[in-house]
């Protein structure tokens, strides 16, 4: 009789999860705040990861790193980042996601996968974000989720009313298109990148981790 055997190779991964809690994570995004929306994705991500046998570590940072724990696998971990998460607070201080790079680069040694949520729409912690993924690169894989605004969009499309409304919509088109315009830098650093509305980045972020892992990038 005819006998297959299939073989596959096990990865498990090192991942870090950077949660930017700087002054804008203050700012409302629907339901939460961003804090809070980043607090969600990354216990959920956590939990997801580790079912997977990966690492995964926190760095929660403003203007330098606030909380830092190694990737450490298992459920005690999953544990710990939530009892990390629960604690978190935002900063009154703003962003640096440099300095958090550099904690994060001698904080794993091998190559890993950066999960980092945060602000993308201030042109300031744009360009420190890319200086931080210059540094990343090309070692580790560095992916960066943030947050789309719906209220900009609707703003951004509705009909005019009133003397305000054009200004209100061209500033929030100009909002967008900034959104974009980091995005697209990002990208061409070889960062990927993804800027969507609260209710999809949890699926946003699983998806594209599933894709690092079926394409053996990380």
């Amino acid at each position: 009789k005819l006998i297959s055997r299939d073989f596959g190779e096990d990865q498990h991964l090192e991942i870090v999860i950077a949660i930017d809690a700087g002054r804008a994570s203050r700012q409302r995004c629907g339901s939460l705040d961003r804090l809070g929306h980043y607090a969600n994705i990354a216990a959920r991500f956590a939990q997801y990861a580790i079912a997977h046998d990966d690492r995964v570590g926190i760095v929660v940072f403003a203007d330098r790193p606030l909380t830092v724990m190694p990737p450490t696998r298992g459920v005690s971990a999953v544990l710990r980042i939530r009892r990390l998460l629960a604690v978190m607070e935002s900063a009154s201080a703003e962003s640096n996601p440099l300095h958090a790079a550099v904690r994060i680069a001698r904080l794993v040694r091998h190559r890993s996968l950066i999960v980092m949520l945060t602000d993308l729409d201030d042109a300031t912690v744009a360009g420190q974000l890319a200086s931080a993924m210059r540094l990343l690169l090309p070692k580790h894989l560095p992916l960066v989720a943030g947050l789309a605004s719906p209220e900009a969009d609707r703003l951004a499309n509705a009909e005019s009313k009133t003397w305000l409304d054009p200004y209100q919509s061209l500033a929030a088109q100009e909002y967008s298109a900034r959104l974009q315009r980091n995005v697209r830098g990002l990208h061409s650093l070889g960062a990927p990148a993804l800027v969507v509305y609260p209710d999809q980045l949890e699926r946003a972020v699983f998806a594209a981790y599933e894709g690092f892992r079926e394409r053996r990038r990380v």
